[in-house]
């Protein structure tokens, strides 16, 4: 519900905390080639995309709030998942490991892992693992 004030997105503030943490987690970085919103041709792999994100608003009459998702992309070309699920393990540990400070007036209330899994792309030699994360965050 919006307040006395319009309510913003948090969306490109909550990218830009997820990308700080991911691209500064130095025992991520070891492993990969970096952190992207847009892949720049000619990447190697292993990387890790910022994808898709969802925006609900979950505010009251005394406070704004929105419960967002926010997906992201892990790529390898590993003969086998093991490297891809290092990774995302890794990109877990990175994002949780203490509390995402967002600017701009908002705060990170809830952060929950919905579900994550690996898989093989559909050109049949690209390990694609995939995270969702929904996050409660309050203006």
């Amino acid at each position: 519900m919006l307040g006395e004030n319009d309510m913003k997105s948090s969306l490109l503030q909550l990218q830009t905390a997820l990308y700080q943490r991911l691209s500064g987690d130095s025992s991520l970085r070891s492993k990969i080639s970096g952190v992207y919103d847009l892949v720049p041709d000619g990447s190697p792999f292993p990387y890790i995309t910022l994808g898709e994100d969802t925006s609900v608003d979950d505010g009251t009459k005394t406070y704004d709030q929105e419960e967002v998702t926010h997906t992201l992309h892990i790529w390898s070309q590993y003969k086998g998942k093991k490297e891809a699920k290092e990774i995302l393990s890794l990109a877990l540990e990175a994002i949780t490991s203490s509390p995402l400070t967002l600017g701009n007036g908002f705060s990170v209330e809830f952060s929950q892992l919905e579900f994550s899994q690996v898989f093989t792309d559909e050109d049949g030699k690209t390990q694609h693992g995939v995270a969702r994360f929904r996050f409660k965050i309050k203006q």
